[in-house]
């Protein structure tokens, strides 16, 4: 193939993408911003980057296992359907660290059962959803938002983060905050 074909190839194979942006931008309405997985935003955005001077020669890695992008899609899923449960008996390493805001830390999967006994005894949940999962190279990070009653108290919408290590395809550590000044 000559240079110009491959030139050609490119300028039609870029047309042809942003026609299909443009048919997608269609079907989803006027005010609405497309969402572009981060796979093709990297593709198409996100310049090379350079070699740095300053960077580790290694990269970093959770080991074997399934990937944190694995189990923060199963997490999000399996809570999402309402089997939260799942996610611990599937994902918890027998060690976790499981930290709340306030700084109370849970050791291992009966420390999670306690705390997680003690707050289905206190609350009510209408109902929950998780959003993500957002990964990094040790793990991720998914948006809750869980609405619930008190009990003796008034019903309220909380909203807060679970930040999550893995190694070797589980959770060794999760970590939650909750959102200061939330206006839900």
């Amino acid at each position: 193939m000559s240079k110009k074909d491959k030139s050609d190839s490119h300028k039609d194979s870029k047309k042809d993408r942003r026609k299909e942006r443009k048919q997608d931008s269609a079907k989803k309405g006027a005010g609405q911003q497309d969402v572009v997985p981060l796979e093709k935003a990297a593709e198409e955005v996100v310049p090379a980057m350079p070699k740095f001077k300053h960077v580790a020669k290694k990269k970093l890695s959770t080991g074997k296992g399934a990937t944190p992008a694995e189990v923060g899609k199963s997490l999000v899923e399996l809570f999402n359907a309402g089997k939260a449960e799942e996610v611990e008996k599937l994902w918890h390493h027998k060690k976790i660290e499981s930290i709340e805001a306030d700084g109370s830390v849970f050791l291992g999967r009966k420390g999670i059962t306690e705390k997680n006994t003690w707050w289905y005894g206190n609350f009510e949940v209408h109902s929950g959803r998780a959003e993500g999962p957002f990964v990094g190279a040790t793990g991720f990070v998914v948006h809750f938002t869980i609405d619930c009653t008190p009990k003796g108290g008034a019903r309220m919408t909380s909203r807060e983060v679970g930040v999550y290590t893995v190694e070797k395809g589980k959770i060794i550590r999760e970590e939650f905050m909750g959102l200061l000044g939330d206006p839900a």
